[in-house]
């Protein structure tokens, strides 16, 4: 009795361990909101900071149509080795950018979680429709002119917010808006940026509005974080960047 119960407990844990490592797609959009500062998706996207991933599966690295900002690393990888763009060579790359192709001018660090690059992958996918999934071949343009993209959900408008003193000293947010800058602003903005990437900041040149605004709508080559980051966590960046705790 107890080895059939046993061997039960054993079989139910294995397919729940099964079903939850399943690639879902609508967790996969969430994460994508770390890529879409610099990656645009979807009908009508272009190419902004980083290339459109539009028919990104079945591309040669190096090789979206129309841009031209590609690392020589990048170049080489598609020119010289024909690196393809398909399920094995993304789920290493989005583990390690800089590690993959080292010389990457790529900035974003990678996800740590094997469920997390299964899922965004399952999302990225289906904004491949002219890739047969698996089958490691290179998409024509020809194939791709003739299927559509997934429409995407319309953005809400959202309230403008004001910063009084009492919210600017905010101890919590200035806290979060600290934690927020470190991860995602600072290999840009800060004393260790990239040479030439972005300038540090002033912040007593600037007034609340004007933070909020460019960490919303970005300004040339600064991208948006507007899909990227909830109105409270730009809030708390504007609360950061604001305080004498603030440190490029």
């Amino acid at each position: 009795m107890k080895a059939v119960v046993l061997s039960t407990l054993l079989f139910a844990t294995f397919f729940a361990q099964q079903a939850s490592s399943a690639p879902n797609p609508v967790k996969g959009e969430e994460l994508f909101k770390q890529c879409s500062s610099c990656h645009a998706i979807g009908e009508g996207a272009s190419h902004t900071v980083g290339p459109t991933l539009n028919h990104v599966f079945g591309r040669i690295a190096g090789k979206a149509d129309g841009y031209t900002i590609y690392s020589d690393a990048m170049r080489a990888k598609g020119e010289d080795e024909q690196l393809l763009w398909d399920e094995k060579s993304l789920y290493i790359f989005l583990a390690g950018p800089a590690r993959y192709i080292p010389g990457t001018i790529m900035g974003f660090e990678g996800l740590r979680k094997e469920q997390e690059i299964k899922d965004l992958l399952a999302y990225l996918i289906s904004f491949s429709p002219a890739y047969e999934p698996e089958s490691s071949s290179v998409v024509s343009a020809e194939a791709i002119a003739t299927v559509s993209l997934p429409v995407l959900k319309e953005e809400e408008e959202e309230e403008t917010p004001t910063f009084d003193e009492e919210y600017l000293a905010n101890a919590e947010a200035i806290t979060i808006g600290g934690e927020l800058w470190a991860k995602q602003c600072r290999h840009c903005h800060g004393n260790s940026a990239y040479p030439g990437k972005a300038p540090k900041l002033t912040p007593a040149r600037y007034k609340p509005e004007f933070v909020f605004n460019r960490v919303t709508d970005g300004f040339r080559k600064m991208p948006a974080w507007k899909s990227v980051f909830t109105l409270e966590e730009r809030k708390a960046i504007v609360a950061y960047v604001q305080s004498n705790q603030f440190s490029p």
